[in-house]
């Protein structure tokens, strides 16, 4: 078919946009049609304007592609890498040259190291590179003297990039008379899918990877509506200030006018017809002077740029041009609400190197409601699938769209398509509307398991006129803190703790309106604000956005002492008021005062404190207070003196409410441990009866047969017993289907089981079977977090349900997990009003920690239903195990509990996750120079294989299986068999148990942050401590599970092969050195 092609002027007729003519087929429809419209334009000082016309451009290219290959010699598609600082005319007419020659340009910064361009260059096989010696000589000489070390030599060409003369030899007044050689056509045409280019990424995570960009990509980004609108609405765009290697620069001063046929309004030349010049650098006054000189309809600027044009006079011009876009990073809302209200036409665009600009360029509407200027509507072009991530926000990611929209880079897993990592918010009430908030990347993943977006806090921040820059941190830690720039005017020594003081009581007002739009987790102390050093600024990219990973690495070390301050601030407790006396009606007052100003809320009695936004530094800093009152108590008697040495690490855990507090500190100041025991029992027989209401009416009978084969309802397939679990019933004969069920997180479930099972040695190909099925949901609703239909057919099809998910914390009490119990209750309700329901098979992946109060003496504990509840109370974890294995019981359904010992690293590749407490041992033991014996202490850690396999054979025999299992090896080894094992791996000595105790006690009371990332065991010293007290060392019967599987029956005992294997693959993840 014909290609149509639109006239846009007298002068310039555009080329088409339908992939009918690859890039360098659209610069000669430049020359066959004569276009004499400005692709681009520049102004002298004096303001005489310089026009180069499309065709004039298309021809330079010609002479360019003579120059780098003549006559066509060679292969074609060779790779030239370009790190040139030059004007934008020149090196944009290189890069259209290069594609005229069948080469393939790769425009790298002249910002990466000599490193990170070896890199790139071996990564695209590039063997030639064009440089300017002469404005990047450090650079080039780097390069080089890398280059003559590398073994075996790397074969590269460096040469100078042709003269404007060469290229350009009638400057602005190039006519179909001045001579032209045409550059030979290629023997075979280019195929649109063939790489027209090479970008690269930013490199802030690494070295920067090659982006490859195809004559196709390139003319979908040209096609989508954005440009289109630009060109239409500001037909001579400024575009000078963005950087020519970047892909703004390539969109606005390559894309914009030679495929949309707009006109690229940049700065006048540096360079001359015989000599290299370093180009104009971009300042907030010379682009808003040069884009008034060249008469520019609109302006596409970074923020940074923004930020400074805010005088009467800047906003009287501003208000001229047809369009303010900005791109590259956030505007603060201050800055663009003002703008705004002054009636600029500010627009944001969003977009990236592996997917163009995918958003609209418009006017904005009268009436629009205040602060819309920063919400994006996305192209008619493109399909963007919205991952809700569970907080309200939505990663972007762009599905291939073959005719319109052709990504550069694919790397979904399930369909083709990009993930963008790049969060955003939808609007309330115009569901068009999307406004970026961050990214998955940024995403602060603390100590406690919590999720802080910290893009939205950060950008109310740097909202006000005090603060140049905001950064949060608080990675793998308790609490987040915020990195401060203080604007230029307001620059201060942060060793200065008085000008400290001031600076941050100035900047507080912002800070808590942050902490309003945040989850309490995520709220920001006032102690936890530094502030940079006016000598050691905040690194930014080129287009003036924080680079946030190095910015943070350059404040490592102010952070760390920051989180060292904190944890010592036990100290700054002893200055706390007692409560008028220790008695709970004094206590529960005093203590809900504190722990409402710990949480900056009103704190509820009778309610879990966690459940009302109380997170592990509150936990902290309450437990500090309460010490410090107990210690500051005048006139006391020894008694509450020696009640402040009693308080553990995990008190507030222990006792979550303000009730239960008052109760404890009581019980410690009167030295009355009695009924402590009983009390707990209560608790547990409480939650019983609570969650086993309404089993007096009938099963419903299964109306199938049983026979079929299985589908299988698996929860918390994602975590290391789940991944296997997974893997064997998708590779089982038997098992028709697998709802693989898991709480939303904030990458797709997809990705996360793709990497568990990767890091396990799983067989990935297994997830490709039509047998999975992915179900994101919340067992602690009564729908389970489903539409009504999911949750329908997942009723009427389920033969069996394996329940695995569940929360993993030593520290907190039965009445914090009460939420997995009511969940667990919620699965039994889905069983037993199915019409399978007196066939389903309902297995739990219970605990042997549902037995941690087992008096010993009784002997090995039994596979059977234990009803004094005794057997259970100790930490929450298993007494909320034990509470579901008792619901369970009394539901009806065949039911089996596994209760399951420590599960060791996989037989395959010995992947342990390194949160667990046997890693934390190896971790500490290194930092410490020794390793725990115990020549009485035995070891049944058993393989996820052999835990895997007995539950799947459960779920899919024939017979029912016995109620209780007990999951532990059934051939232990002594403890100092396996320890040695490990020790003589890092070629390090045992000592005795009590002594490494005693050893890890001592470092744990002056412990930094530092110390506690090195010496993770500090963290489980009540857990070691009982160890050693003899506590823990239960012995379980596992008859019933041999009988009941083969992979229990026939286990080998662990090996030292074993525990060669879990060290290596530590060392492999970096958790050991």
């Amino acid at each position: 078919m014909a290609s149509t092609f639109q006239v846009i002027t007298m002068s310039t007729v555009l080329p088409p946009l339908d992939c009918s003519l690859n890039v360098s087929e659209i610069l000669d429809f430049h020359i066959s049609n004569e276009n004499r419209g400005p692709a681009y334009t520049f102004a002298d000082a004096d303001g005489h304007i310089t026009e180069i016309s499309h065709f004039e451009f298309s021809r330079a290219a010609h002479r360019v592609a003579h120059l780098l290959r003549p006559q066509r010699r060679g292969p074609e598609g060779q790779v030239l890498a370009i790190v040139a600082l030059t004007d934008a005319l020149i090196y944009q007419t290189i890069v259209a040259g290069c594609i005229k020659a069948g080469l393939v340009p790769f425009s790298i910064s002249h910002r990466n190291s000599a490193a990170a361009v070896l890199h790139l260059l071996n990564d695209a096989g590039s063997h030639r590179l064009l440089v300017t010696k002469g404005s990047l000589s450090a650079l080039v000489d780097s390069v080089s003297a890398d280059l003559a070390a590398t073994s075996p030599p790397y074969e590269l060409s460096v040469e100078e990039i042709p003269l404007l003369g060469q290229i350009y030899p009638h400057l602005g007044h190039e006519t179909t008379e001045d001579a032209f050689l045409p550059y030979p056509d290629p023997p075979t045409r280019p195929a649109l899918d063939e790489v027209a280019l090479y970008l690269h990424s930013s490199g802030s995570t690494g070295f920067p990877k090659c982006i490859p960009e195809t004559h196709r990509t390139l003319i979908h980004y040209a096609a989508l509506e954005g440009l289109s609108n630009l060109q239409e609405l500001s037909p001579r765009q400024a575009v000078g200030a963005l950087p020519a290697f970047h892909m703004m620069g390539l969109t606005t001063q390559f894309i914009f006018p030679i495929l949309n046929g707009g006109t690229a309004c940049i700065y006048p030349l540096v360079s001359t017809a015989t000599e290299y010049g370093i180009p104009i650098i971009p300042t907030p006054e010379n682009t808003i002077e040069n884009a008034q000189r060249v008469k520019a309809t609109g302006i596409m600027a970074v923020p940074a740029l923004i930020l400074e044009w805010q005088s009467p006079e800047h906003v009287q011009y501003l208000k001229t041009l047809k369009v303010l876009a900005y791109s590259g990073g956030p505007l603060a809302s201050r800055v663009g609400d003002f703008l705004v209200s002054q009636g600029v036409n500010l627009v944001p665009v969003y977009g990236g190197t592996e997917f163009g600009v995918p958003t609209l360029v418009e006017r904005r509407q009268a009436g629009e409601d205040a602060g819309e200027w920063a919400w994006f509507r996305f192209c008619s072009r493109v399909n963007v699938r919205w991952v809700p991530q569970g907080d309200g926000t939505f990663e972007c990611q762009f599905l291939t769209v073959p005719e319109t929209h052709q990504v550069a880079v694919e790397n979904l897993p399930d369909v083709k398509g990009y993930s963008t990592k790049d969060l955003f918010e939808r609007h309330p009430t115009k569901p068009d509307l999307y406004k970026i908030v961050g990214r998955l990347d940024d995403v602060l993943i603390m100590a406690n398991g919590e999720k802080t977006v910290p893009g939205p806090m950060e950008d109310i921040m740097t909202a006000s006129p005090l603060i140049h820059g905001a950064v949060m941190f608080g990675r793998e830690r308790n609490q987040v803190g915020v990195l401060v720039e203080p604007n230029s005017q307001h620059k201060l020594d942060p060793s200065d703790e008085k000008e400290l003081a001031n600076f941050r009581n100035l900047i507080w007002p912002v800070v808590e309106q942050a902490n309003e739009n945040s989850p309490a987790f995520a709220r920001i102390y006032k102690e936890m604000i530094l502030v940079t050093h006016p000598g050691k600024p905040m690194v930014r990219a080129p287009k003036g956005t924080v680079i946030k990973k190095s910015t943070i690495a350059l404040y490592d070390e102010e952070i760390r002492a920051l989180y060292d301050t904190i944890e010592a601030s036990g100290n700054a407790a002893n200055d706390v008021e007692p409560p008028s006396s220790w008695t709970a009606q004094d206590l529960e007052p005093w203590l809900t005062t504190h722990a409402s100003l710990l949480a900056d809320k009103d704190i509820r009695g009778g309610h879990d404190l966690f459940d009302q936004g109380f997170d592990s530094l509150n936990a902290t800093f309450l437990r500090h207070r309460i010490v410090g009152a107990l210690k500051n108590s005048a006139g006391s008697e020894a008694k509450v003196m020696a009640a402040a040495q009693k308080i553990p690490q995990n008190f507030v855990y222990s006792h979550p409410s303000i009730e239960e507090l008052a109760r404890a500190i009581v019980g410690l100041v009167n030295d009355d441990a009695s009924g402590s025991d009983d009390g707990g029992k209560t608790l547990v027989e409480e939650m019983i009866t609570k969650y086993s209401q309404g089993f007096d009416t009938a099963i419903r009978k299964s109306t199938t047969s049983s026979s079929k084969k299985a589908v299988v309802l698996l929860t918390g397939s994602t975590g290391g017993l789940g991944s296997h679990l997974l893997e064997m019933l998708l590779d089982s004969a038997s098992v028709e289907r697998v709802y693989a069920f898991n709480r939303k997180g904030r990458t797709p479930l997809s990705e996360r089981q793709h990497e568990a099972f990767a890091d396990r040695a799983l067989d990935v190909k297994l997830l490709s079977s039509d047998k999975l099925v992915y179900v994101e949901g919340d067992a602690s609703r009564s729908d389970l977090g489903l539409p009504a239909d999911v949750w329908t057919a997942l009723r009427d099809s389920v033969t069996a349900i394996i329940h695995n998910a569940w929360m993993l914390d030593f520290n907190k009490s039965l009445s914090s997990f009460e939420s997995h119990v009511k969940g667990t209750r919620n699965l039994i309700d889905l069983a037993r009003q199915s019409p399978n329901g007196s066939h389903i098979r309902f297995l739990f992946t219970s605990s042997i920690g549902s037995a941690q109060g087992w008096d010993q003496k009784r002997g090995p504990f039994p596979e059977e239903l234990q009803l004094d509840a005794n057997v259970a109370v100790g930490n929450g974890y298993g007494e909320s195990k034990y509470v579901s294995e008792r619901i369970l019981a009394a539901s009806g359904l065949q039911a089996t509990s596994f209760r399951i010992g420590q599960v060791s690293g996989a037989t395959s590749n010995g992947a342990w996750s390194t949160t667990d407490w046997v890693p934390a041992i190896v971790k500490s033991s290194i930092a410490m120079g020794n390793f725990p014996s115990d020549p009485s202490g035995v070891v049944a850690w058993i393989p996820p294989e052999a835990v895997s396999h007995t539950i799947v054979d459960a779920a899919l025999r024939t017979e029912q299986a016995p109620f209780a299992i007990n999951l532990v090896h059934p051939r232990p080894v002594p403890w100092n068999t396996v320890m040695s094992s490990v020790a003589s791996y890092a070629q390090l000595p045992l000592i005795p148990f009590p002594d490494w105790v005693e050893q890890l006690r001592a470092r744990s009371t002056r412990a930094t942050a530092e110390d506690i990332d090195n010496i993770p065991g500090i963290k489980l010293l009540d857990f070691f401590t009982a160890a050693v007290s003899g506590q823990g060392n239960i012995e379980f019967s596992t008859a019933k599970a041999q009988e009941l599987s083969d992979s229990m029956k026939f286990l080998k005992p662990l090996s030292e092969a074993d525990a060669h294997r879990w060290m290596q693959y530590w060392k492999e993840k970096s958790f050991i050195v």
